[in-house]
């Protein structure tokens, strides 16, 4: 049980470095939510910072969860007798959760779309392309964030049914 809990702990921790706020501060003078949307995530820094703080703020929060998902891999594979799914499980959630809730940074944070993309390419990495891909055909015919999280969501759900 120890196990599991220092998992979503870690998880959360990772999950709360908010790449958005540290990045715009170091690069504009500024913290992010305080700008535009008030928003930490990518599309806010876009508008705010420039397609430089953007494009890393986008990376750096996949990473977040393919390292938590990465980190409960080798776990699992240290302590061979844990359940390796409920702790792939356990850090998926803690660390969106800490995307979208930062202990670092006044609980105020993105909404945990990128992160859960590192999720879903550590997951399946064939379904996390596809989806991928999708968004940024949406990206490039529309310029409304919320269609494009909406529509990428629904087709996740599409093609993971399809891929079982």
């Amino acid at each position: 049980m120890a196990l599991y809990i220092i998992m979503a702990i870690i998880s959360y921790c990772i999950g709360s470095i908010n790449f958005s706020v540290i990045l715009s501060k170091k690069m504009a003078g500024f913290d992010v939510r305080e700008k535009g949307s008030g928003n930490a995530g990518t599309t806010n820094m876009l508008r705010s910072v420039g397609k430089k703080a953007a494009a890393l703020t986008l990376i750096c929060d996949i990473l977040k969860g393919v390292v938590a998902i990465v980190l409960a891999i080798i776990i699992g594979n240290i302590f061979s007798d844990s359940n390796k799914e409920l702790l792939l499980q356990i850090a998926g959630i803690a660390v969106v959760v800490g995307h979208t809730f930062p202990i670092f940074f006044g609980f105020k944070g993105g909404k945990g779309v990128a992160t859960s993309l590192g999720i879903l390419l550590m997951s399946n990495w064939k379904i996390g392309l596809i989806c991928l891909v999708f968004a940024l055909i949406l990206m490039a015919l529309t310029r409304m964030v919320s269609l494009r999280i909406m529509c990428s969501s629904s087709f996740i759900s599409s093609i993971n049914t399809i891929y079982k």
